[in-house]
């Protein structure tokens, strides 16, 4: 009996040991299968060069690309043109002329290059205006792309690409103008949003970018202002529509009818165009509790009346015997 026993003992602690070991081993096959590559991390500096040039001039300018990666990589270089997409920024590259072209008058030096990890290097970008160069924006890019290797037997094939926006003003005959396509609120009725959002959409009308000059004016049911605070100024392309997202926060409770005001400021003669939204303030979840406190209370003075008036009286002796 004591041999069955001890045997089933023996048994049942191979059993448990090869099932650790499995499960050991099963980690490190999923560790190892886990295990991938390093990715190709590409940083460039300065992401935007916002520069002006008269016909005829050359523009010189250093850009450095890190590869912050832990192998080195073959770097391709190509100017491209853009154009705006959607209406956050956005661009979409081309190969394209366009009307506002850039990439026709840029050159990079050098061309190719390899870039060891963890290393820095700086490329030249010339832009070489032309003396009949159209006065106004020009805006296009430089495309930093890696080339991947040729090898079959490479773990990874990957290919990453980075590119600056480049905007340039042509001095000449420039027109710096636009509209305010559209002002709002994100709501016309509020309760205890900590937070106020307001949408301006501004329309470059002219030539030439810029960045718009505007502020945000609100103002209670009496007219009486109670904050103002600048927009955000981005770059608006021309023929383009710019989005630009502000948030108020109120200081203290509002209660009311608010009028905002958008004011914004463009050209040399500071040309001035305004838009308004309004929106209502009600915080119900404070207001109604004390409402209804003041409705029970005047229904409670109102039913004990006789009696309140019976104990006034009573106060003053002038009770009824």
């Amino acid at each position: 009996m004591r041999a069955v026993t001890f045997t089933a003992r023996v048994v049942q602690l191979l059993v448990i040991t090869s099932c650790v070991l499995f499960a050991v081993a099963l980690g490190n096959v999923k560790a190892q299968d886990s295990e991938a590559p390093d990715s190709l991390t590409l940083a460039i500096s300065p992401q935007l060069l916002d520069t002006s040039a008269n016909p005829g001039e050359l523009i010189t300018n250093i850009f450095r690309l890190t590869n912050a990666s832990e192998t080195s990589v073959d770097i391709r270089t190509t100017p491209k043109n853009f154009t705006p997409r959607g209406e956050e920024g956005s661009v979409d590259l081309t190969e394209d002329d366009t009307s506002y072209s850039l990439a026709k008058w840029i050159s990079v030096e050098p061309e190719t290059v390899t870039i060891d990890a963890n290393q820095t290097y700086d490329f030249t970008v010339t832009i070489d205006v032309p003396e009949n160069a159209e006065p106004g924006s020009h805006f296009g890019s430089v495309v930093f792309q890696t080339i991947p290797p040729e090898d079959e037997d490479a773990v990874a094939l990957v290919s990453q690409e980075i590119a600056p926006v480049i905007l340039v003003k042509i001095a000449g005959d420039t027109t710096e103008a636009a509209t305010i396509e559209e002002f709002t609120s994100d709501k016309s009725f509020y309760s205890r949003e900590d937070t106020i959002t307001f949408n301006s959409r501004i329309k470059n009308t002219g030539n030439v970018h810029f960045k718009p000059t505007a502020t945000i004016t609100i103002k209670n049911m009496f007219g009486t202002e109670v904050a103002s605070f600048t927009v955000d100024e981005k770059n608006v392309l021309p023929d383009s529509v710019r989005q630009i997202t502000s948030e108020w926060q109120p200081e203290g409770q509002l209660v009311g009818r608010y009028t905002a005001q958008l004011t914004l400021v463009t050209g040399e003669d500071n040309q001035i165009e305004t838009a308004e939204v309004s929106f209502i303030v009600f915080p119900y979840q404070i207001i109604l509790p004390i409402v209804l406190g003041v409705v029970v209370i005047v229904v409670l003075c109102y039913k004990g009346r006789y009696r309140i008036r019976k104990a006034a009286k009573a106060l003053s002796g002038k009770d009824e015997e």
